[in-house]
């Protein structure tokens, strides 16, 4: 069995795992989006140095156009370079170039070099140069003015003017010469940079090399000289950094939003479980008997548990009247038991008594302590058993018993209850039911006696008969007949007997065979034929064959012949008996039917069947012991059947029918 859980666990359960899953699915979403953000970022990053790069690139071709300017525009300069003083312009070039961050100066007049000063650049083409280490110089020269036969050249490398501040090696800025014919290339980056000189548009890469992002334009010197790319990487390294970053405000906020939402998930489980818990307890007190507690009304937001409530409520005060009543109508019923004169005992499944009234306490001479929940056997010993009249109409037949350590004869008459529990009625054996026992004993005794000298008898008879038939003894013929039909007379009575015996004493048990009902019939008229001829009778009979039934054969041809023994006693000399059958799906009926005196002056069909219950009309002249009818009833209520008695359709008279299932009995 599974283990129970509270209403605020599985409330609790239920909200942590929606907000974990919640939580869960925010982060599955949100890391892409986040991922796809940072790369966006990374775009627009490259975009934004690149656009910085290019402002300091066209600030650094501004400084080194104004300090030639400057240099090109110096009086002093000029006059040195007139007079002649060419030591003296010397000095004042290179106080010039120690006082600016200019790194080569040249100075020509009429094509002789006057001064130079620095590195020299790799190339004296105005503009934009690349040494061979691709190391970007910029190359300005001015003529001076009003003095036409000389001129200035300045260079200066590029450095780290371009360098990302603060510095960072995850984002590269380059100056390079253009690429061309170069767009077969297999290297993404070449392609990229191939890509861009050819046709001059800035773009912006993604997943370039080790890149995560790049931005390649094409500068051209301000002056219209050669032109150059400048290009922005920025690193993987960089989009996992921010990538984390992002991830971890992104986590902290989740966690923040899971904290409120579990706090929340909390009060609101133990707010929608309180009531219910508390409707809880109130139902287990009212389970364990206490009703006169009244149910409160939970103070919830929800109309459940108030409704829950109110029908616990209700059920409390119908649960507590019917109660009420049930311990009167019980008191009462306590009364009424222990007045009546028999003792009155329940009994469970098991055989255990669990009630036991005071009249049967002190037929057993115990008190009530000693006798509840004790086996019904350990306070009464079984003494026999024997029927009574009641046995033949459905009523149980009476037990014998003894109380323990006693001589008092005690009857006991068993009662079905609820389920396979018993009412047990006991009472002290009276003078009738003694006598009764008696009686059952004696003509079992003589029914068993009687049957073995009747046997021999009827065999000799038969015997007799066969051998007077090729005789012309008329006389010794017909005392033969008659000694043999009296003779099986006398056998039927005693079959009677037996059986009335067996079946008030409940001792009768049917065989469950196949029987060919029409059969039975037959060997019926058969064996009753000597009767019939003797009274000038004549049977008329329409026996249909049909469905083979399960039953016991010789307790069915009891019942015919008992059937037709009534008939031939009850009806005058010289008339007809009728023998039917009627078949349908379900059953057969066999109607026998008289032209005697008839049956409807008796009063119910249950004196009918009594036993030693005879015609209120006048004895016929061959008395009968009561009991054909009775074992007929007895023997077809045992195959699931039931006894008929209609209006005669013939003549006036008894007609009486068997009615038998088709299939097992009931």
């Amino acid at each position: 069995m599974s283990t129970r859980r509270r209403l605020s666990q599985l409330l609790l359960t239920s909200h942590i795992g929606l907000v974990l899953l919640f939580a869960v699915l925010l982060l599955a979403t949100g890391v892409g989006t986040i991922r796809s953000a940072v790369v966006a970022q990374a775009r627009t990053e490259a975009e934004r140095v690149t656009s910085d790069a290019r402002r300091r690139l066209q600030e650094w071709e501004r400084e080194l156009s104004v300090g030639a300017d400057l240099l090109a525009e110096q009086p002093t300069l000029r006059f040195y370079l007139q007079r002649g003083q060419l030591t003296k312009a010397r000095k004042l070039v290179q106080s010039f170039h120690d006082t600016s961050d200019i790194e080569y100066i040249r100075v020509q007049m009429n094509g002789r070099t006057i001064a130079e000063i620095g590195p020299a650049p790799p190339s004296f083409s105005t503009g934009l140069v690349f040494d061979k280490k691709r190391t970007a110089w910029r190359v300005v020269q001015r003529e001076i003015r009003s003095y036409p036969q000389a001129s200035i050249v300045v260079a200066e490398k590029l450095g780290d003017r371009l360098a990302v501040r603060p510095a960072t090696d995850l984002i590269t800025v380059e100056l390079q010469p253009h690429l061309r014919n170069l767009i077969g290339s297999k290297n993404a980056w070449v392609m990229a940079l191939s890509k861009v000189s050819a046709t001059g548009e800035a773009e912006t890469f993604e997943r370039v090399g080790s890149s995560a992002a790049v931005r390649i334009m094409s500068f051209r010197d301000e002056d219209g000289g050669t032109d150059a790319l400048l290009s922005t990487r920025i690193a993987q390294d960089w989009v996992g950094r921010r990538f984390f970053e992002w991830l971890a405000s992104f986590g902290l906020s989740s966690l923040l939003t899971v904290g409120i939402a579990l706090a929340l998930a909390i009060l609101l489980s133990a707010r929608i479980s309180r009531p219910f818990a508390q409707l809880a307890r109130d139902a287990e007190r009212l389970g364990s008997g206490d009703l006169e507690t009244p149910v409160p009304s939970p103070v919830t937001f929800l109309a459940e548990p108030v409704a829950l409530a109110a029908s616990l409520e209700q059920m409390r005060q119908q649960v507590g009247t019917l109660t009420a009543t049930e311990r009167n109508q019980r008191e009462e019923l306590d009364a009424v038991l222990d007045g009546v004169d028999e003792g009155i005992v329940g009994v469970d499944t098991d055989q255990n008594i669990h009630y036991a009234n005071r009249q049967f306490l002190a037929l057993v001479g115990s008190t009530r302590e000693e006798v509840l929940g004790k086996p019904i056997e350990a306070i009464l010993i079984p003494a026999g058993s024997h029927g009574d009249l009641n046995s033949a109409v459905g009523m149980p037949a009476l037990e014998r018993y003894t109380p323990a350590g006693k001589m008092r004869p005690l009857t006991l008459r068993r009662l079905a209850a609820s389920g396979n529990r018993q009412v047990l009625v006991v009472r002290e054996e009276n003078a009738i039911e003694a006598a009764r026992a008696i009686r059952d004993r004696i003509l079992a005794n003589l029914s068993h006696e009687f049957q073995t000298p009747l046997s021999a008898q009827i065999a000799s008879n038969e015997l007799l008969r066969d051998h007077l038939r090729s005789s012309s003894d008329a006389v010794a013929i017909g005392l033969a007949d008659a000694q043999y039909r009296g003779t099986m007379r006398l056998s039927q009575l005693v079959d009677n007997l037996l059986d009335s015996v067996r079946i008030e004493s409940g001792e009768m048990r049917l065989r469950s065979q196949p029987v060919d009902m029409a059969s039975v019939i037959a060997d019926a008229i058969e064996l009753i034929q000597p009767l019939i001829d003797q009274r000038d009778q004549k049977i008329v009979h329409s026996l249909l064959p049909g469905p083979i039934l399960t039953g016991d054969p010789p307790r069915l041809f009891s019942v015919m012949v008992n059937l037709l023994a009534n008939a031939n006693k009850f009806a005058p000399d010289q008339t007809t008996i009728w023998v039917d059958m009627e078949w349908t799906q379900q059953q057969v009926t066999v109607w026998v039917e008289d032209e005697g005196a008839g049956l409807l002056s008796l009063r119910s069909s249950n004196d009918l069947f009594a036993p030693f219950k005879r015609s209120p009309h006048e004895e016929p002249s061959q008395r009968g012991t009561g009991l054909g009818l009775a074992i007929v009833h007895a023997i077809v209520v045992g195959h699931g059947g039931e006894v008929k008695i209609e209006a005669p359709m013939h003549r006036n008279g008894a007609r009486i029918g068997i009615v038998l299932p088709i299939g097992e009995p009931t």
